[in-house]
């Protein structure tokens, strides 16, 4: 084997080590997939609130998105965004649009019909749906990586 060949398989290997290490790290406990599924959970709930109850409440959780970003950091070294390119993102971007139609339901009943128990009922469906798509986020992101979810 050649110079120029030994040095691009170190890279390479280098690369998939690297690869490797973010997949580990990337292994999130189940405590982790839970706070997510309930910041959206709660967030979707909010139109239950009283209007100035629930932009207190959105601030609160807004807060918590960044613990969560910090516990990510103190876990791992690292936060890793969600809308990244790869194929994590066609998961975003259905997430944040079933989300956002789960938000838009809730206000919608709270507000104009009046039904201030459905934005938790909805609240309690999103933040199971949450924590499983954290779970499909994390296993594409995975196989990305080149680890078996």
């Amino acid at each position: 084997m050649s110079t120029s060949s030994t040095d691009a398989a170190e890279a390479l290997a280098a690369m998939r080590a690297s690869q490797a290490r973010l997949a580990a790290a990337a292994d999130c406990p189940p405590a982790r997939h839970l706070a997510f599924g309930a910041v959206m959970g709660c967030l979707v709930a909010t139109p239950a609130l009283p209007t100035l109850y629930t932009l207190v409440a959105e601030a609160a959780l807004i807060a918590c998105v960044a613990l969560i970003v910090r516990w990510d950091r103190r876990r791992t070294g690292m936060f890793i965004n969600g809308y990244r390119s790869g194929r994590t993102r066609p998961i975003t971007f259905t997430m944040l649009a079933i989300f956002l139609a789960l938000y838009l339901a809730s206000v919608w009943l709270a507000r104009e019909r009046g039904i201030h128990w459905a934005p938790v009922a909805i609240g309690g469906v999103t933040a199971g749906l949450a924590y499983y798509a954290s779970i499909l986020w994390q296993r594409a992101f995975r196989r990305e990586m080149g680890v078996a979810a």
